[in-house]
């Protein structure tokens, strides 16, 4: 009997002082032609298996409409931050050179805790993630409705003295 819902699966090994976090790349032509974000990134939840002083981390990801589905792994170490795309089939991972509109930065906030506003589309998604460098975590925004706009937003609690990447998919139209 097959299963009700088709996965892929991929697996990252990580050397001591390294964290890899995964993001799916979903495209929405339906939600783009409402005038919304045509491309959000999904957070990637992990199974992390011990092995050898290592830690290998099992993805596993439902299969979408598309062939291929885009992959956005993002690796921390103490100093630096590795960011790497690639292609998740049948026939598993595969690493691609950036096809992916995506830009990257970083927040260090040296003053007291400041708050990112974060906008949302109808559908509850983004086309950014925060996160904390030193913890490997999704900054989380708390959600309200803006009382002037109606729509619902988010706020993103930054700490001070504390390093944080932002990554945010570009996606312009060519006429």
């Amino acid at each position: 009997m097959e299963p009700l819902m088709q996965m892929n699966k991929f697996e990252i090994i990580d050397l001591p002082g390294m964290n890899t976090i995964a993001f799916l790349v979903e495209k929405n032509e339906e939600e783009y032609k409402k005038g919304n974000a045509l491309l959000c990134l999904q957070k990637i939840d992990c199974l992390d298996v011990e092995e050898e002083g290592k830690v290998k981390k099992v993805f596993n990801v439902i299969k979408g409409n598309e062939e291929k589905q885009l992959i956005v792994l993002l690796t921390l170490t103490n100093s630096k931050a590795i960011l790497s795309t690639g292609e998740l089939s049948d026939q598993g991972f595969s690493p691609t050179e950036t096809n992916v509109p995506l830009q990257y930065g970083s927040i260090y906030n040296q003053e007291g805790v400041e708050y990112k506003e974060v906008e949302y589309t109808p559908n509850m998604k983004r086309h950014f993630s925060i996160i904390d460098t030193q913890t490997g975590e999704e900054v989380r925004p708390v959600l309200y409705r803006d009382e002037v706009s109606g729509e619902i937003k988010g706020r993103c609690k930054l700490l001070p003295q504390k390093p944080y990447i932002v990554l945010e998919l570009k996606y312009e139209v060519v006429d």
